[in-house]
């Protein structure tokens, strides 16, 4: 079944992800939950939740699992899995493999620890030595995935977390000529990024993370908003157009206006907008909702799937797809809706 918006085609299972993400929780039965692969992220805003992922029909989703009773609930029927929506059969679902975060990829996170205090971000100290963190990629890289990830909280400096995945990457780089490798990374300049290419980066992420100053002033405000703009044309300059992508997150408080015009400004460089959708548990909404002054609510289906659509067009119109990302979120595409693979 088909509805025709824009003149563009949203497929039923556009709009069952966008639902799905809209709601964010499953319910999941104690049975069923000790045979799925469980992701636990020890940072990030989804930090001390429990995920689960699942794939339908070439999309993937991942949901924080609930204990509670939920709208949608995962159940077990013969060899099948499907989320029931109010108890009415509502998807059929593949669970994924999450021990590596991203389905395909080896995705991870070199330091826990941060010198920033963005709200939307939940930290902990925890430290992992740099010989394990490689013998764990070595290990899945030895088992045939081919694409490798990497992010870290910024941790002593800007120029110490360069530095700390430019040694990662090279010291993987020199066993695993012919892999992958993106980073999500905040830099603090031209060499920064050139340093990274050289090192053997192949896709690069810095993220604008909010569609206005204002906004990324009120939340983040660790470097000036210009200041990552211009070192997003660096890294297209370095990498090429579409190997560059930036989170742009949205459900703030911001105008849709605010979103559209920051996706062209972004796609207009060449650089690729990863449009995210915030996560907020009770302490990071109160706390966000102090410095913002004003409530925050969930952001509706049609929200999500108008804005993606915005984005798909802004994207076609200069010759980009995120079809082409071999690594990070667009390759995974499990927390969003991704243009030409979800809608």
């Amino acid at each position: 079944m088909e509805a025709d918006t824009g003149n563009i085609l949203i497929d039923e299972l556009a709009r069952k992800k966008a639902q799905l993400l809209s709601y964010g929780l499953i319910e999941v039965p104690k049975d069923i939950l000790s045979n799925l692969s469980v992701e636990r992220p020890k940072s990030g805003p989804s930090s001390g939740s429990n995920l689960v992922g699942f794939e339908f029909k070439g999309r993937r989703l991942k949901l924080v699992v609930s204990r509670k009773r939920e709208r949608f609930r995962l159940q077990r029927i013969g060899n099948e899995y499907v989320i029931l929506d109010r108890d009415e059969v509502f998807l059929k679902v593949k669970p994924l493999d999450l021990s590596t975060h991203a389905p395909g990829q080896v995705f991870i996170s070199l330091d826990n620890r941060c010198i920033f205090n963005c709200l939307f971000c939940r930290r902990e100290s925890i430290v992992i030595g740099e010989e394990k963190l490689l013998g764990f990629v070595r290990r899945h890289l030895e088992k045939g995935i081919s694409s490798l990830s990497i992010t870290s909280g910024v941790f002593p400096s800007v120029e110490g977390h360069v530095e700390r995945i430019e040694r990662f990457v090279k010291g993987i780089r020199k066993d695993y000529d012919d892999i992958s490798i993106g980073v999500e990374v905040v830099v603090g300049s031209r060499e920064d990024i050139e340093r990274l290419r050289s090192a053997g980066v192949d896709e690069m992420k810095i993220n604008l993370q909010f569609p206005t100053k204002k906004l990324f002033d009120a939340i983040c405000g660790y470097m000036e908003y210009e200041k990552i703009l211009g070192l997003l044309e660096d890294a297209v300059a370095g990498f090429g157009k579409g190997k560059v992508t930036s989170n742009i997150i949205f459900g703030v408080g911001e105008r849709d206006e605010d979103i559209i015009c920051s996706l062209e400004r972004l796609a207009d460089m060449g650089v690729i907008p990863n449009l995210r959708m915030i996560r907020l548990d009770k302490g990071i909404k109160r706390a966000m909702e102090r410095r913002l002054g004003y409530s925050l609510g969930k952001q509706s289906p049609e929200r999500i799937l108008k804005l993606a659509l915005h984005q798909k067009r802004i994207l076609e119109k200069r010759g980009l797809t995120t079809r082409e990302a071999k690594t990070m979120c667009l390759a995974c595409g499990c927390c969003d809706l991704v243009p030409f693979w979800d809608i």
